[in-house]
C-alpha cells in the first residue's frame, strides 16, 4: 500500500480528516501524509491539486482518488476487511452505519460550527447554546444506546473500534477542548476514545504544530 497518499490540513485545527486517518491507522495501512495548512495563499489551489472539491481529506491510491472522510473509511474497510471496521453481526452493522452517517451529516455539524477545532487548547467550561446542547444530548444518547446494546465485547460503541467510533472522534476532541459537561457514561466513552493509541498519536502531532489561527485561539476568551 506504499502508493497511498492521504491529504489533510492542520491536525490541530481540522478534524474532518480524522475519522479516515484513524481507520487507516487501525487497518495498519502504509501511507504518506501530505499536510496543507489553512490560511496560506495557495491553500485552496494545493487542495484542488489532489481532489475535486478543494477540501480535505483526500486519499490518493494509485490512479484512484477518494474524497470525503466517510467514503475513505468505507474504502479502507474494503482494502482491509481483517481490521473489522464494521461489526460482523447484521443488526449491529446496520446501526453502526446509521450512527456513522448521522454523525457525518447531522447534528455533529452544528457542534463543529459552534465549537471550532482546537485540539491543543483547553478553556474553562463552555455552556453550549440550546441548539448545541440538544445535539450533544442526542450524541450522548447514541453512545449510551450503542454501548448498552452492542458494546459488551470491548470498550467502544460496538465492542471493538469501528468506523462508528472514528466518526465520534472530532466531537470527543471538542468536548475535551471546551470542557463540555457530559454524563458519567459519556465521560467514560470520551476517555476511552481519547486514549485510543492512534488518536493519542494525532493529538501529540497536533500539539507540536507551529501554525496559529488567532480567531480560533481566542474563541470563548470573553
Amino acid at each position: 500500500m506504499a502508493d497511498m497518499t492521504f491529504v489533510l490540513a492542520n491536525k490541530n485545527y481540522c478534524l474532518w480528516p480524522l475519522p479516515a486517518w484513524l481507520c487507516m491507522k487501525t487497518a495498519k495501512l502504509d501511507f504518506e501524509e501530505v499536510l496543507i495548512p489553512f490560511e496560506q495563499p495557495d491553500t485552496t489551489e494545493r487542495m484542488l491539486g489532489y481532489g475535486p472539491t478543494g477540501r480535505v481529506p483526500v486519499l490518493k491510491h494509485g490512479e484512484r482518488t477518494i474524497w470525503d472522510s466517510l467514503a475513505i473509511c468505507e474504502y479502507v474497510h474494503e482494502l482491509a476487511p481483517e481490521a473489522n471496521l464494521w461489526p460482523a453481526e447484521s443488526e449491529a452493522r446496520a446501526v453502526a452505519r446509521s450512527v456513522a452517517a448521522e454523525m457525518h451529516s447531522g447534528g455533529a455539524r452544528t457542534i463543529s460550527f459552534a465549537l471550532d477545532t482546537n485540539v491543543r487548547r483547553r478553556t474553562k467550561r463552555v455552556t453550549p447554546t440550546e441548539d448545541v446542547a440538544r445535539n450533544i444530548k442526542r450524541i450522548l444518547a447514541i453512545w449510551k444506546d450503542c454501548r448498552t446494546r452492542f458494546g459488551h465485547g470491548g470498550p467502544f460503541l460496538f465492542g471493538q473500534f469501528t468506523i462508528a467510533d472514528a466518526m465520534q472522534a472530532h466531537v470527543v476532541d471538542r468536548f475535551v477542548t471546551y470542557d463540555i459537561a457530559l454524563t458519567t457514561e459519556g465521560e467514560i466513552y470520551r476517555d476511552t476514545l481519547r486514549t485510543y493509541p492512534p488518536l493519542v498519536e494525532w493529538v501529540a502531532a497536533a500539539e507540536k504544530e507551529p501554525w496559529k489561527m488567532e480567531r480560533v485561539d481566542k474563541l470563548f476568551t470573553k
